[in-house]
C-alpha cells in the first residue's frame, strides 16, 4: 500500500505490523516484536535500553512491558545501516 495519509488511517493494526510501518493509532511492540524486527537476542535489547543505546521500554503491567511502535521505528531509521551496491 502506498504511504499515503488516508491510506493509512485505513490499514488495520495487523496490516501495518505485517507491513513493517507503524498503524496511524500507534501500538505497543512486545519483546518478542523487538527481537524480530531488529533480530538481536533479548540479553542485547535489553543491555542496549540499559546503556541508552534504544528506547526504553514502557511498564504497561507490573510484569509487562512494551515499545511504542513510533519510537521504535524513530530509533530503526537513525540505525539503519546505509545500503551500498556490489
Amino acid at each position: 500500500m502506498p504511504g499515503s495519509t488516508a491510506q493509512r488511517e485505513r490499514r488495520t493494526l495487523a496490516q501495518s505490523k505485517q507491513l513493517g510501518v507503524p498503524s496511524a493509532r500507534g501500538r505497543f511492540l512486545r519483546l518478542d516484536d523487538m527481537i524480530a524486527s531488529t533480530g538481536l537476542s533479548e540479553s542485547t535489547i535489553r543491555r542496549r535500553v540499559r546503556e541508552g543505546e534504544m528506547p526504553k521500554p514502557i511498564a504497561l503491567t507490573k510484569r509487562c512491558v512494551g515499545w511504542w511502535e513510533s519510537d521504535f521505528a524513530a530509533w530503526a531509521s537513525e540505525h539503519r545501516s546505509p545500503r551500498t551496491s556490489d
